[in-house]
């Protein structure tokens, strides 16, 4: 609730730098503005335009019809679709889940600082790099002259080379490298915040490594798993780039048939009906993994909160206490591995783990688990790095078309890369867009972040909920809904329309870092300024700022980054007058395989791996 007190001359204040009341929905007014008027608008028109009358031949009215959602919901070709990009999304999600929960654990629980910090890099570098490059790496292994099916007719495994892709399995596994770094991430978050005095006193009291597992750290790391799953479903469902080049015809997923109703059809109202279709996918999705694991909307940030009233069983206790539609799932799903035997099965299996382990001395099973993990996340980051390795060795490749092992060395295709107009104009406006987005995102996300943590507001909360909102809409909707706004007052087909777009999508960065900044600032140095006789913008200007300068600049960084490796958005606002390194490559991978491609991908890897480095430097260690 807003806090208010009166000073003597009558004037309002609030606030912890003492700057007058009405101060406050000043700097409100601006990150407002655009996350209102410039973001719920667009989407508050999609809906809208979903219920317009569409004119065969690219046209439409103004009207109100149920025919886009009637057609949408009674087609078998589009539910079918639906099923599929929701079967697909929940493969990835529970896929990287199974891989990503013991890289994460490795990392958390490793002792070596400077390794982790390295190996998180990595992760972190792959997970910026634009998913049509990592899809294009992935064609390259899984063509039929790649390199699985080269590994394959060598051991004899096939009797002739064949290609994986396109295909359903092709693009899970495409699928799986893209965002397993996001489940790494999020379970690392909810794992290192476990208090290692909990798993001693386990060890202590005699549970093996199993049963500590099972025990204590699976029920605090509980929110991690949930939250980690939530994203990688949410992301997984709204990809565009993975389907459309690893998949077959028969794996069009929703946003592919989105895009292919507004690009190709330009049949809008129903492209707006189906991004209607994938939002209300989204929320359900959220409502069940919210009432079914009993995390709130809050947690799903991946933060943990350890029960105080103890037990024996942290699980039982943790389960205990949920209510409604979860504990009958929980309690139905559980009567039936009862009823076949799944339950007993478990234990027993459990329990074999407990006693086979723990007759081996301490120390042994130690060197034990921690061999057997350093393999594993060795296998998994080869799985990370691999790829994009591939990516730089085809690069320096003298042929004409992409080949690996690239059959010798040459620069040819870098010298045609920066001496190509159609590729430097590109680059450009990559360059420009993303470093005016991240200014644009920063402004955003930074004076939002300020002003809920300087003043207070009635609305505090749905303030912040709307700092976080832009990245938590699939990429295509927000791509589609920016369409329908800019078509309307006429920017569609422009730099700006692309630069606006990105600028809110990303915000969330900058906003989730200076509110982190602000939080650990020692307030004594202000208010020392301020006795001082310091105004409150020099205030801001030589004590705040220099204080928050890491934070603002790697949320610019962030933003700067993700901007220029992002597609969908750009294309469809685009509409085939703006072209980025992205739209440059996605478009040749889908007419032909110039070698020029690897190079530009080269290009931006580096880019990509510079920015996050620097990132990690200006902020002492972001990645810890």
């Amino acid at each position: 609730m807003a806090t208010e007190s009166v000073s003597d001359d009558g004037a309002d204040e609030s606030g912890r730098a003492g700057l007058k009341a009405n101060t406050k929905w000043f700097v409100l007014s601006y990150p407002l503005f655009w996350l209102t008027a410039i973001f719920l608008v667009p989407l508050a028109m999609l809906v809208v335009f979903s219920f317009w009358i569409n004119i065969p031949g690219g046209q439409y009215e103004l009207g109100f019809t149920l025919e886009n959602y009637v057609r949408f919901l009674t087609s078998t070709l589009y539910l079918g679709q639906l099923w599929l990009t929701i079967e697909l999304s929940l493969v990835t999600a529970i896929l990287s889940l199974l891989l990503g929960y013991p890289i994460a654990y490795y990392l958390a629980r490793m002792d070596r600082p400077w390794l982790r910090s390295l190996l998180l890099l990595t992760i972190i570098s792959s997970l910026w790099v634009t998913y049509v490059i990592r899809a294009y790496a992935w064609q390259v292994i899984l063509a039929s002259g790649g390199i699985l099916s080269s590994f394959g007719v060598a051991v004899g495994i096939l009797a002739e080379p064949r290609s994986f892709y396109p295909g359903y399995w092709g693009l899970v596994v495409g699928m799986v490298y893209v965002f397993l770094p996001f489940m790494i991430l999020t379970l690392y978050s909810s794992i290192r915040n476990i208090d290692d005095e909990l798993l001693e006193a386990s060890k202590n009291l005699g549970a093996g490594p199993a049963r500590t597992f099972r025990k204590v750290t699976y029920p605090l790391s509980k929110n991690g798993i949930a939250s980690g799953t939530a994203l990688v479903f949410i992301l997984a469902l709204g990809s565009y780039v993975l389907p459309r080049l690893l998949g077959s015809s028969a794996e069009r997923t929703l946003p592919v048939l989105i895009e292919q109703q507004i690009m190709s059809e330009s049949n809008y109202p129903f492209g707006a009906a189906m991004s209607i279709g994938l939002i209300v996918v989204v929320l359900a999705f959220l409502w069940v993994m919210i009432r079914v694991t009993n995390v709130t909307t809050g947690s799903l940030s991946g933060s943990d909160e350890i029960a105080t009233d103890g037990g024996p069983d942290v699980a039982g206790s943790v389960g205990s206490s949920s209510s409604g539609v979860g504990t009958r799932v929980r309690s139905t799903v559980a009567d039936a591995a009862s009823s076949v035997g799944l339950t007993r099965a478990v234990s027993g299996i459990g329990a074999a783990v407990d006693s086979v382990v723990t007759t081996v001395d301490s120390t042994t099973r130690e060197s034990i688990i921690w061999v057997t993990f350093r393999a594993y996340v060795t296998a998994a980051m080869a799985f990370i790095a691999v790829p994009l390795a591939i990516i730089v060795a085809v690069s320096f490749t003298p042929e004409e078309f992409l080949t690996f092992p690239p059959g010798g060395f040459s620069f040819r295709w870098y010298v045609a890369f920066f001496t190509d107009a159609s590729w430097m104009v590109a680059l450009a406006n990559s360059l420009g867009i993303a470093l005016a987005a991240a200014i644009l995102s920063t402004t955003i996300g930074g004076g939002l972040a300020f002003a809920l943590d300087r003043f207070d507001y009635r609305w505090e909360t749905i303030y912040g909920t709307l700092g976080v909102l832009p990245i938590l809409v699939p990429p295509v909707i927000i791509g589609v809904a920016f369409l329908v706004f800019f078509l309307e007052v006429g920017l569609a087909g422009s730099r700006t329309a692309i630069i606006v777009a990105h600028g809110i999508f990303y915000a969330p960065f900058p906003f989730i870092l200076v509110s982190q900044g602000l939080r650990e600032i020692d307030r004594t140095y202000e208010e020392a300024a301020m006795n001082l006789g310091a105004s409150p913008v020099r205030t801001i200007r030589t004590i705040t700022y220099p204080l928050l300068r890491a934070n603002v600049i790697s949320g610019a960084l962030f933003a700067f980054i993700l901007s220029l490796n992002e597609y969908i958005i750009a294309w469809l606002l685009s509409l085939f007058l703006v072209e980025t390194i992205p739209i440059q490559i996605f478009n040749q991978l889908r007419y032909s395989y110039p070698p020029t491609i690897a190079a530009a991908s080269v290009v931006f890897i580096g880019l990509t791996v510079v920015v996050m480095t620097a990132i990690d430097r200006l902020s002492g260690g972001i990645w810890e």
